[in-house]
């Protein structure tokens, strides 16, 4: 091989040269140049380097390293990677060409490095609610001690997260990407909507669709659930059941807001112990007490002044807890 070619494609030398695709003569040529002087040296050291990278990398685009042109061309045209077809006429110029072949190279793999990365992201709410917006334009409410956690950029041509806790999901609708929320063992997918997820137990999961639909799996186990309807997955019986939530406690860490519709006043009472993570108690006759009133972002003070109030019983408070004492609502 002359080296001085004026034909020669600078940027394939040393990759042929590393792909051992040189015949002896021209290996002998490469070799020679090496030794003319300690730079020449540190060039081709670099480029080799370099070449190594560029083998790694190929596993993540699929480039085929056996096949030397086709991975080549492949690379290039990805990376933009014009061909340099000057003619060197010294040793001067071989290296000048063999370090731009570093720099194309080493641009090349950054740029690689750059669009290609995963980075796996991990997002908790801690002791608040905390709301985030995903890179589609997804946007999520977590609720306490709840945790999202995904893969930028989404891989597979999905939108795939994993959760944990309770959350509120208003999913932008991009065709062809279904958005897929794993929990524990099964999965719930969409394509645009908006929905609840509340997972109280680790055998247990309810989803609650306000908007669209959304597909629960689980082993063997597929349902579509419908706008307005909520969904019980059973893990240990493998069950589906649909539920009713007329008092809104499973979006209540969301919305603030409960209706009781002649509502026996242990419910309401149970309801607002769950919601408000408080502890009343009930003394006395209740018999036929009931309660009809919503709760629109009201403190747990007005919502217990309100309920003695309107059933006429005394409100007595202990610690950090409540008793409310009445009698029969005959």
């Amino acid at each position: 091989m002359n080296l001085n070619s004026d034909d020669i494609e600078i940027e394939e030398v040393l990759y042929r040269y590393f792909r051992k695709e040189l015949s002896a003569r021209e290996v002998t040529d490469v070799e020679a140049w090496v030794e003319v002087s300690p730079e020449n040296q540190r060039v081709f050291d670099e480029a080799q380097l370099m070449f190594l990278d560029m083998k790694g990398l190929s596993y993540y685009k699929n480039l085929d390293i056996q096949d030397v042109d086709l991975s080549w061309e492949k690379f290039k045209k990805e990376n933009n990677v014009r061909s340099i077809q000057e003619a060197p006429s010294s040793s001067f110029n071989l290296l000048r060409y063999a370090a731009s072949i570093v720099l194309v190279i080493g641009a090349a793999i950054g740029i690689y490095y750059y669009q290609n990365r995963v980075e796996e992201i991990t997002i908790a709410s801690a002791e608040e609610v905390r709301e985030l917006t995903l890179p589609d334009g997804s946007s999520i409410s977590l609720n306490e001690n709840a945790s999202i956690k995904y893969r930028e950029p989404f891989q597979n041509n999905e939108r795939r997260v994993l959760l944990n806790g309770e959350a509120y999901f208003e999913v932008a609708k991009i065709e062809k990407r279904p958005f897929v929320v794993e929990v524990g063992d099964a999965e719930v997918r969409v394509l645009g909507t908006k929905f609840y997820i509340d997972r109280p137990e680790t055998t247990s999961l309810s989803v609650q669709v306000e908007e669209g639909r959304v597909l629960i799996s689980y082993n063997d186990l597929h349902q579509i659930v419908e706008t307005g309807q909520t969904l019980t997955l059973d893990m240990e019986e493998d069950s589906l059941i649909e539920t009713e939530d007329e008092t809104g406690i499973t979006s209540f860490w969301k919305t603030r807001r409960l209706v009781f519709r002649v509502t026996s006043i242990e419910d309401v009472v149970n309801i607002v112990n769950e919601a408000y993570g408080t502890s009343i108690q009930l003394q006395g006759s209740t018999e036929g007490c009931a309660l009809t009133v919503t709760f629109d972002d009201e403190s747990l003070e007005n919502v217990l002044e309100i309920i003695s109030s309107t059933l006429n019983y005394e409100l007595v408070e202990d610690g950090a807890s409540y008793i409310l004492k009445g009698n029969d609502c005959q």
